[in-house]
């Protein structure tokens, strides 16, 4: 079994993810290259949604000690919280 890659920080991570698909796209890979691929993505993915847990985690405790209860969705069609 590989040893456990460091995880990357959100931004690497993204970017990584961006590359992968770039070069899943062109189609000119092997198909045990292209599962690799996927499966390398599948993990940043999940690197990815963490990061953005735990980022939002960080806002509600940073909001909750400033006085404010609830986060409001934010609206992209409008801008609006």
């Amino acid at each position: 079994m590989a040893a456990k890659q460091k995880k990357l920080d959100y931004e690497a991570a993204v970017k990584e993810l961006e590359a992968l698909v770039e070069r899943l796209e062109e189609g000119d890979i092997s198909l045990e290259e292209s599962l690799k691929l996927y499966e390398r993505g599948v993990l940043l993915t999940r690197d990815c949604q963490e990061s953005l847990q735990a980022a939002e985690q960080k806002v509600q405790m940073l909001l909750q000690q400033s006085g404010q209860s609830n986060m409001v969705d934010f609206d992209p069609e409008t801008g609006d919280a």
